[in-house]
């Protein structure tokens, strides 16, 4: 065998034969070639794989960021609707622009729009490129991301009246039921047609006419001549108020001599007492008038039929006194009348409250009212009273700066609008409450104050702090201390009856008048809300009314050139109501839109249904296309004060009923009580608008009384009614 020697350095020849062929490497040799392209290509694979997962991180968070853009803008746009969608657009637009996403720069979009099913929604929709890291490699600089959001506006429920007035109850009630109006009225001068018995003068018919034809006496034996058939006339019921007889006569006499006149009421049998006297000259003077238009000469009262032609009588004779009237001288009688003075009295009865302007008002059955600061929350008012008990306890819902508001709602276009107020003032009427609009001391007789603001809202009813004061009352209602005792005030105190002050700048004046609080409003281009705030804590003095205990009611009106404008309880509204037995009380309670259709609705009472001795349940009446139906509903109440008199009332509950029995006849159920009514909204409800009402969607509640309809009781009750929910809220897909 032949060797190979190696020329390599260290190698014998014998380890490389000449023959043999060359061995193959080992297999981890091998692989480890391998490693290299295959190490590579995964880490090419990694570093796909994590840029992909870093872009799409990055594409989340920034879609989460868009998101979060599109439900803020959502919800800052969606309080200006339905009003304003223009505005509702614009802030959304720029709350977006806050979060990072301006329209029009760098790619983004962002478009609101109000929802055309539901105008009280505001969608919002932001596409924005999002930039990238990784996958630019790939040529891929940005990934479009589009999110949407969109938020609803539940506006505060309207309540008490779907008008331009609220708290209208219609009838201003006096003691008699109505007023008695006297007119004054006279025959006008009638002179006689006929002669009577006794007739002694010369010619008597001569005086009948003013013409210088004279009947006449030249003697004082048998001195009267009477005349007779008058043809007065007298409207029926008149009531006779005085008696005049004009007489023109003259003597041959110089002075001295005189005429007698007297009446006669029975065809000549009696005659008023000669007591009546005119004095004669020698020339014929200025006619002479005796008695007058409250003159009944002698008699306490004449009878129409007393002045008919046959029974009335007037007779004149001539004296001779005894001194300076020259024996036969004559008299001479040109002409006598008569004029009678009458009364009519019209009994007018109890008349419905007409606006300031004249117009006719539907009456409504309720007064808008407020109870003063030092009375008591069991009086049917939950957030004015500053007590629960008179005066050791104060009532922690005592909220005068929140409470009451009643929202005056111009359309858009309109100009030139009014607010007034009747009977704005507190002025004392009956302590049972049932006359005028029912001011009255519960007890005491503390002055007492009311204040009335309006409020310029910008459209933003839930957000106060925005609203700028437009007109106020001052201190015109401020520590008034009065009473009308026509309508059964207490006596005693400064009068505010009407026509007892004439002086505007008294605020006792404005006793159930109309008081104008603003005017010169405008509804703007797309309208705009107003909001008037009633109060009877003094803001410049919060203790000055702590010793004053009853209630001012009041009433609402509005106008405005180019659309009627709308008045209304906001959310919670207070109201007195008289009530009359035997008969069922409806009143508006609130609006609800369609688009409540499937929630529930929330109605909260205090102290309802507090009406003496007359048993009495409630019902809320649901719209229908041909009507109202009772709606079917859940209650629940809870004790609301520490009030001694309060009504034990935390285990009362029911549901699946129609109504609810606040009285049992003499008890009260919920005196002191919140009664929580909730009704659930069927799916399918379209806020219908029954046959006969001016808007759709308006539900009422009826108090049904028992007793006779001459009897009748009061209730001030605090209602309110929600929707369950938030009001500004986010609606999910």
């Amino acid at each position: 065998m032949t060797r190979l020697v190696s020329n390599r350095p260290g190698h014998d020849a014998e380890d490389c034969p000449m023959d043999a062929s060359p061995r193959p490497r080992p297999a981890p040799e091998r692989r480890r070639g391998q490693i290299i392209p295959i190490f590579a290509l995964s880490l090419l694979v990694f570093v796909g794989m994590t840029a992909i997962v870093v872009d799409i991180s990055w594409y989340w968070a920034n879609n989460l960021r868009i998101q979060r853009a599109a439900d803020a803008a959502a919800l800052a746009g969606v309080v200006h609707l339905p009003g304003d969608v223009p505005l509702a657009v614009s802030v959304a637009r720029g709350e977006a622009a806050k979060n990072g996403y301006t329209d029009g720069v760098g790619g983004v979009t962002v478009t609101p729009y109000q929802d055309p099913t539901n105008p009280r929604r505001l969608k919002v929709e932001i596409t924005a490129p999002v930039g990238t890291f990784f996958m630019r490699v790939f040529g891929i600089s940005s990934i479009p991301a589009k999110r949407s959001a969109k938020a609803e506006f539940v506006l505060p429920v309207p309540m008490g009246s779907p008008e331009n007035y609220y708290g209208v109850f219609g009838t201003l009630r006096t003691p008699n039921g109505g007023t008695t109006v006297t007119t004054p009225g006279n025959t006008g001068w009638r002179v006689p047609t006929n002669t009577a018995s006794p007739s002694n003068w010369s010619n008597p018919s001569n005086a009948y006419v003013s013409d210088n034809v004279y009947a006449t006496k030249n003697s004082t034996s048998n001195p009267y001549q009477a005349w007779q058939t008058f043809n007065f006339s007298f409207p029926s019921g008149a009531t006779i108020t005085g008696i005049e007889v004009e007489v023109e006569a003259r003597s041959s006499d110089p002075s001295g001599c005189r005429l007698g006149v007297e009446l006669s009421w029975n065809g000549g049998t009696n005659w008023t007492t000669t007591n009546r006297f005119v004095a004669l000259t020698d020339s014929e003077q200025p006619p002479v008038v005796l008695g007058g238009s409250s003159d009944l000469w002698g008699r306490s009262s004449w009878a129409t039929t007393e002045l008919n032609n046959t029974n009335f009588r007037i007779r004149v004779q001539y004296i001779d006194p005894g001194t300076a009237c020259t024996n036969g001288s004559t008299t001479y009688l040109d002409r006598v009348r008569v004029r009678v003075h009458y009364e009519t009295s019209t009994f007018i009865p109890d008349q419905d409250v007409t606006s300031p302007y004249g117009d006719a008002l539907n009456p409504r059955g309720f007064w808008g009212t407020m109870l003063n600061q030092g009375a008591e929350d069991v009086n049917g008012d939950a957030y004015l009273p500053y007590y629960e008990t008179r005066t050791s306890q104060a009532n922690p819902e005592y909220q005068p700066d929140s409470h009451y508001d009643y929202a005056v709602e111009l359309p858009p276009g309109a100009t030139n609008g009014e607010v007034w107020i009747f009977d704005p003032v507190f002025c004392a009427t009956a302590g049972s409450g049932r006359y005028g609009t029912g001011d009255r001391w519960f007890s005491g007789t503390a002055a007492t104050s009311a204040f009335y603001y309006l409020y310029d809202t910008q459209n933003t009813p839930y957000n106060l702090d925005d609203d700028t004061l437009v007109a106020s009352s001052g201190n015109l209602f401020r520590r008034i201390q009065a009473s009308d005792t026509t309508l059964g005030g207490p006596s005693g105190l400064p009068s505010c009856a009407q026509g007892d002050v004439t002086n505007p700048a008294d605020g006792r004046y404005w006793h159930n008048r109309w008081w104008q609080l603003a005017s010169g409003l405008s509804g703007g281009p797309t309208g705009r809300t107003y909001r008037v705030r009633t109060s009877s804590t003094d803001p410049n003095s919060p203790t000055d009314q702590l010793g004053s205990n009853g209630h001012n009611s009041f009433a609402i009106w509005a106008r405005a050139s180019g659309g009627s404008p709308r008045v209304y309880g906001i959310g919670a509204m207070q109201a007195f109501s008289p009530l009359q037995g035997g008969q069922a009380s409806v009143f508006y309670l609130a609006q609800i839109d369609a688009v409540h259709a499937g929630k529930t609705m929330e109605i909260n009472l205090w102290d309802p249904g507090d009406t003496g001795n007359l048993a009495a349940n409630l019902q809320i009446l649901m719209p229908t296309t041909t009507g109202y139906t009772p709606a079917t509903f859940n209650y629940r109440a809870q004790r609301g004060t520490t009030n001694a008199n309060a009504t034990d009332c935390n285990a009362t509950t029911g549901s699946g009923v129609t109504s609810v029995t606040t009285n049992t006849g003499g008890s009260s159920r919920f005196n002191g009580c919140w009664l929580t009514i909730e009704i659930p909204i069927p799916t399918t409800y379209t806020a219908p608008q029954p046959p006969g009402e001016q808007e759709p969607g308006w539900w009422k509640i009826r108090y049904n009384m028992s007793g006779s309809t001459s009897n009748s009781s009061f209730d001030v009750t605090t209602w309110e009614v929600q929707i369950r929910g938030n009001p500004v809220h986010l609606v999910l897909p």
